[in-house]
């Protein structure tokens, strides 16, 4: 599923959500569920049993991501790396809040929602050559998952704060994060940084409009 936002704001933001496919016999709500389409827009579709007359339907959420454009300065040393003109080159493309539910890890899933991040970069109205991450210093796997698919450490910033479960309430408590960048083809045109979202999954309940599809 593909969630987009939209705001007064200029700025892009949109959702990946990634669904479960079960036969309709197996989904206790299966009056109710969405049917799914084509088998070749299913991801790893080879593994589903094919041999039945049964429908297949979405189940539970397997996994979700989001990408924004959002003010998010690199230094000096980085800008100038990356190619364009724009000159409001402290605005990028943003992934945040990847997240795969335990027993759909190393299955590909989490690989798939951030393709699918990168590709929507491609079809923006304003273009981009690079998209930028931060991840916990500390959270090792990761880091690695990130870096296998093609995105280099640039600097760790420990001024981050970071939501702590462990408690009775839900606090920011301070953490070093890293800043990851990944370069992709094509080139970026201007956005103001005045206009570029700060959206997040903590503004998922806001006064947002939402269009699904598939």
């Amino acid at each position: 599923l593909r969630m987009k936002f939209f705001t007064s704001s200029e700025a892009m933001s949109e959702m990946f959500v990634a669904r479960e496919v079960v036969p309709a016999t197996e989904s206790p709500n299966s009056r109710n569920a969405k049917q799914v389409g084509a088998a070749d827009r299913i991801y790893n579709a080879k593994f589903l049993d094919t041999t039945t007359d049964d429908e297949f339907v979405l189940g539970g959420v397997l996994g979700f991501v989001e990408v924004c454009e959002k003010k998010f300065r690199l230094g000096e040393k980085y800008e100038s790396s990356a190619s364009g003109t724009s000159t409001n080159s402290d605005v990028r493309p943003f992934l945040s809040n990847l997240s795969v539910r335990e027993d759909a890890r190393r299955s590909g899933v989490g690989s798939a929602l951030v393709d699918s991040c990168e590709t929507a970069i491609r079809s923006w109205p304003r273009r981009y050559n690079e998209i930028v991450l931060q991840v916990e210093d500390d959270n090792t796997l990761a880091r690695k998952f990130y870096e296998k698919r093609g995105y280099v450490a640039l600097f760790a910033d420990p001024a981050c704060r970071r939501f702590d479960t462990t408690g009775w309430m839900l606090r920011r408590v301070p953490t070093t994060k890293v800043a990851m960048r990944k370069m992709l083809n094509g080139s970026r045109s201007p956005l103001s940084s005045s206009s570029a979202g700060q959206f997040s999954l903590d503004s998922f309940f806001g006064n947002l409009r939402q269009l699904v599809g598939n």
